[in-house]
């Protein structure tokens, strides 16, 4: 009985205990520009990143998955020095929380542009 109980305790300490991380945020461009001073490259790009969690623990890039989804982006053109017009969007599948794998998919939009005077 006793054994039941340390069980018990253990499993709803579990479930109460979660974990935290910085959010990473996004500004409307990834890096500073001034107005006329950049010139646009092509339309918008969306660039993706899609992580596992397991018990817990994120399998996938590793890291942010904003910062994998910006990147892959930015490898769609790859003279680009930017983003501006930039959006961020998050949908997670939850299936049973913490028990079976959940997926985190991240998309990066905006319009890549390319540092210098537009003449």
């Amino acid at each position: 009985m006793k054994k039941m109980i340390k069980v018990v305790a253990a499993g709803m300490l579990l479930a109460v205990t979660g974990c935290m991380s910085n959010a990473v945020t996004f500004c409307a461009s990834s890096i500073p520009v001034e107005q006329d001073k950049y010139s646009i490259l092509a339309d918008e790009i969306t660039g993706t990143c899609t992580q596992t969690s397991w018990l817990f623990f994120t399998f996938g890039l590793g890291g942010s998955g904003q910062r994998h989804a910006y990147r892959d982006a930015l490898s769609q053109v790859p003279s680009a020095d930017g983003l501006v017009s930039m959006a961020v969007d998050e949908e997670y599948f939850i299936l049973v929380p913490f028990a079976l794998p959940s997926f985190y998919t991240t998309r990066v939009t905006g319009t890549p542009i390319k540092l210098g005077r537009n003449d």
